[in-house]
Formats: structure tokens, C-alpha cells, sequence
């Protein structure tokens, strides 16, 4: 008897999920994107990011591009067992998101800026 291969049964997984379940157009592709990279369907891992990178979505949706990169460059950490970046969200505890500081200062600044003429 044949053995099945893990990416054939991740697959049918797929179709099955799908069929039992109604997903966004989003949903979808992010779950196809969790099935491709070897996971189940049925791991629910996939939905919870998206679902938190929503709501993230969603608190930063008021803001400025300034005011939303200060909030990346203070809520980004660094772990050592990863080795790797990561988001971290008890930042945001911290950060009062309806008082963040105006950046507009630093933009007239940049404009006051003189051109410098090249000789060519």
C-alpha cells in the first residue's frame, strides 16, 4: 500500500477545511500561505495571527506614518533565543496611543534644509 506524502495530506486537509468552513478572501490566502509552509489546516495558529494583526491594524489606523514608526522602533525587542526581532505588545501597554508626540516639528525642520549646488 502506498504511503501518502505530508504535503498530499496537508492538501486534502486544505480542501476539507475549506468546504467546512466559510473564509475571507484574506483567511484564504493566509491559509494557504500556513498549509505551504508544512502545518495543518486544522492548526488554528494562522487565524489567530491574522485576527491579531487586525486589531493591530485597526489601533494604528488614526495614526501619522511618523507616530506609527516611533510605536515600531519603541515596541521593537530582540530575543535572544531566536535570535530575531520581534513585536513586542506589552510596549503598547506603556504607550499612551491618544497622546503620542506630534512629528510635524521635524518635518519643517527637514524642509529648512538648504540645497547644496553641485559643481557638475
Amino acid at each position: 500500500m502506498k504511503k501518502k506524502s505530508k504535503y498530499r495530506i496537508r492538501k486534502n486537509e486544505l480542501r476539507k477545511f475549506e468546504k467546512e468552513n466559510k473564509l475571507t478572501k484574506k483567511e484564504k490566502e493566509r491559509l494557504h500561505w500556513w498549509v505551504d509552509a508544512g502545518h495543518s489546516a486544522y492548526d488554528l495558529q494562522w487565524l489567530y495571527q491574522l485576527r491579531e494583526e487586525e486589531e493591530f491594524d485597526e489601533l494604528l489606523s488614526g495614526l501619522t506614518d511618523a507616530q506609527v514608526n516611533y510605536v515600531y522602533s519603541y515596541c521593537m525587542n530582540w530575543d535572544p533565543i531566536m535570535e530575531e526581532p520581534f513585536f513586542d505588545y506589552n510596549g503598547l501597554d506603556e504607550l499612551d496611543l491618544d497622546n503620542l508626540p506630534n512629528f510635524e516639528e521635524e518635518v519643517d525642520k527637514k524642509e529648512e534644509e538648504p540645497e547644496i549646488d553641485l559643481p557638475f
